[in-house]
Parts: C-alpha cells; sequence; structure tokens
C-alpha cells in the first residue's frame, strides 16, 4: 500500500506530468492535502494535448488551482533545459501561493537512473548520492515522497484503484542517456533479482558522508570566497575537493571531476605562486601567493595614463608623491608600465624588476598595473609605493607627484 507522510496544514505545489507516477501522487494528495497542481506541456509530441486533457478531467470535481504551462526548448541539452525551466515555473507559483513546498514524483527507479548517469559522467560526492527526499534549494522544499517506491509500485497500484493515465512516447525512445538506462540497464539489475533499494541505501551514505563534508567545508570558508592556500594544504583531500566544488556551485559553474582535478591541482603547484584559472567566461579562479579567490573575468579596459606632476616644491600629498634627489636627470620625465628588461637601482647594486616585485610578493594583476616614472634614459625613478632611486645624488631635489586622468592612454 502505498501511502504519504506529509503535514496536512500545509500548500503543495504538485508536479504533474499525466504520466503514472505523478497521477497516482496527485491521487494520494487530492482529498487529504491542500495543493495546486501544475502541469508542463513540452511541446515535442503532436499529441501532447491529451495530457493536460487527462489531468483535468481528473481534477474537475476538486475545486483546486491548476496551472497549465507550454514549454519551448529548441537548443542545446534538452533534458537539463528542460527541467530547469519547470524549477523555475514552480518556484514562481510557489511564491504565488506563499508556500516553499513543491512536491515531485520522482520514485526509486529515477533515483537508481540519475545515480546510474552520474557515476558514468562524473560528478561529486553530492552528485553521486542522486537525489533526496527532501531537498532545501533557496527558500524551496523539494519534496519527493514516492522515492521509496519502485516503478512497479505505482503501475500496481494505478490498476488496483482505477487511475488514469498516459505513457509518454518518448520516454521509450533511445536518444537519450537516461531512457538507454531505464530501458536496458535497470531491468537487467532487475532480472538478475537485485533490489533497487540498495540505490536508496547507497544514496542515504553517500549523502551522509557529503554532508558531513559540506559542513566541513562551511567551517573553513566561513562565509568567505577567499582562503589561505597554505590553511587548505592542512586539509584533508576530500575536504579539499568539496571547497572547490562549493565554490564552482555557487556561481553556478558546472562541476566534473576532470575540472576539479584540474583545478586542485593548480592550486597545490608550489612552482607556480600567481596563476588564474578560467571557470567560465564571467569567472576566474585567482590564485595569488597564499591568497585564493575568485574574480570576474572582466574585460580589461585601456588603462587611463596619470598626470605626472614636476616640482620644486615640496606636495602635500605624500601618498602619491615622492621627493628625488638628484645630481643631473635626463628630462622630459615620463610614465609607463612595466616592461621586459626593466632593471632597478640600489646603493648595493642593480636588481631586475621582475625579481624585486616576486620577492615582494606582488600579485601577478597587480604588477601588470603598476605605474613606473623614468626619465629620458628609461632609468627607473620611482614605482609608488614600492621603489625610490636613491643613487642619482644629493645636489638638487625635485618633487614628483601623479594623480588620475579622465583619458585612457
Amino acid at each position: 500500500m502505498i501511502s504519504l507522510n506529509l503535514d496536512k496544514k500545509q500548500r503543495y505545489i504538485v508536479s504533474v506530468s499525466g504520466g503514472v507516477d505523478s497521477m497516482v501522487l496527485m491521487h494520494l494528495m487530492l482529498k487529504k492535502y491542500n495543493i495546486v497542481v501544475v502541469h508542463f506541456d513540452h511541446q515535442v509530441r503532436v499529441d501532447s494535448y491529451k495530457d493536460n486533457e487527462l489531468i483535468q478531467n481528473y481534477i474537475k470535481n476538486f475545486n483546486i488551482p491548476y496551472h497549465y504551462i507550454k514549454l519551448s526548448i529548441k537548443n542545446g541539452n534538452f533534458q537539463e533545459k528542460a527541467r530547469n525551466e519547470r524549477y523555475h515555473h514552480l518556484k514562481e507559483i510557489a511564491d504565488q501561493y506563499n508556500t516553499p513546498y513543491i512536491v515531485t514524483a520522482h520514485h526509486l527507479d529515477d533515483l537508481a537512473e540519475t545515480i546510474l548517469m552520474k557515476l558514468a559522467r562524473g560528478s561529486n560526492l553530492y552528485g553521486y548520492a542522486g537525489f533526496k527526499e527532501i531537498t532545501y534549494v533557496d527558500n524551496y522544499i523539494i519534496l519527493r515522497p514516492l522515492i521509496h517506491y519502485e516503478k512497479n509500485d505505482l503501475i500496481n497500484y494505478a490498476n488496483q484503484h482505477n487511475i488514469p493515465y498516459l505513457n509518454d512516447s518518448s520516454n521509450f525512445k533511445k536518444d537519450y542517456f537516461r531512457n538507454r538506462i531505464r530501458l536496458e540497464v535497470l531491468p537487467l539489475i532487475k532480472r538478475e533479482g537485485y533490489h533497487l533499494q540498495k540505490f536508496l541505501d547507497y544514496s542515504n551514505q553517500v549523502s551522509q558522508a557529503f554532508d558531513y563534508i559540506r559542513l566541513e567545508t562551511k567551517k573553513f570558508l566561513n562565509d568567505s570566497s577567499v582562503f589561505s592556500l597554505h590553511s587548505f594544504k592542512n586539509l584533508h583531500k576530500a575536504i579539499q575537493f568539496d571547497i572547490i566544488a562549493y565554490l564552482l556551485e555557487s556561481i553556478h559553474v558546472e562541476l566534473s571531476q576532470k575540472k576539479l582535478d584540474f583545478i586542485h591541482k593548480s592550486l597545490l603547484n608550489d612552482h607556480k605562486p600567481n596563476i588564474d584559472i578560467k571557470l567560465s567566461n564571467r569567472y576566474i579562479l585567482r590564485k595569488t601567493y597564499d591568497d585564493i579567490y575568485i574574480v570576474e573575468n572582466k574585460q580589461e579596459s585601456k588603462p587611463k595614463l596619470p598626470i605626472l606632476n614636476i616640482s620644486h616644491k615640496k606636495v602635500s600629498d605624500s601618498m602619491n608623491s615622492v621627493e628625488i634627489c638628484y645630481n643631473k636627470l635626463d628630462f622630459p620625465l615620463q610614465i609607463r608600465h612595466r616592461k621586459p628588461g626593466d632593471v632597478l637601482h640600489f646603493t648595493f647594486g642593480k636588481k631586475k624588476l621582475k625579481s624585486y616585485l616576486i620577492d615582494k610578493k606582488i600579485p601577478l594583476h597587480q604588477r601588470n598595473q603598476l605605474w613606473i616614472v623614468t626619465d629620458q634614459n628609461d632609468t627607473i625613478l620611482w614605482i609608488p609605493g614600492l621603489y625610490k632611486n636613491e643613487t642619482l645624488g644629493n645636489q638638487e631635489k625635485l618633487y614628483i607627484s601623479i594623480k588620475e586622468s579622465k583619458y585612457a592612454q
């Protein structure tokens, strides 16, 4: 006997396709629970209108709200896009009725299919677990009360209670990987005598392991998207991978084991203290010595050339000005970004600018933004906040300051 254990005081948004799974779910909820029925027409079959007619006829004697939504998905991964569209509309309808509860008819066969797909394609622990009976997404609660029952249980229940349903012909086409698992792999597992309950046991065990690791991940990050590489290296490898996965999930970047492996290896590469890892067209994961964080992948605009002021009188802005002592300078002075071969002069000798910046642990992206003041012979006089040339003599004094310009270089 199939039964549901839900709070009768709540209102539920129920997704109904017209297939046996969702028709059984709706039947179980109609008389006992306060529900809103939602049906999606994907418009991929010429007879898809029959699903709508079936549902409407079944609930016509019940005073319940009904929403019929047509979806139009043309390009890309159809199943993924359709799923995203459905949940988008379900959340909107949940908001309309001021309830967080969304109920779907996913059952044990669906769970087994999802787990097998994830194992074949690769995922993290959360993905390998398939899905849960209760899932919290933002402000919504997704309920799957049929997760304990196999497809055959639902078919038998529908036949015993004269519940009408339609078979979606697209579910029997082998164009999709999920359909091939449904039509070929699961029947083989059942013929071998294995119960699909084992997939639910597996899902629960993996979920428990994931929940613990995710708890450690959140504890480490402490509501921040910036973390220390040194501290990261001291963590267990399972938590390291989950931290990467968690950050990617937060910016909606698709996960794969190959991507996680690459990012993990790049972060632990001590030979490259400054790296940018492209996560998507919008985001970059940046390693800058001990700091790891995500930045937006913005198209860098041409930098604005600062205004260079030269005076024999001291200026008040000490942060953007410097006193240069010299015997002779080759004028005019100029300002630019760094370039290969730049050398700094010290009282103890010379040093390449590149080596100096590395020693100072200046992040690579900041090095490229530094302004450098030179004389006509390209002798570096000043790098604001980092360096002042003190090898030029002491007979004359000059005050140099810079301020922002409104015009690009």
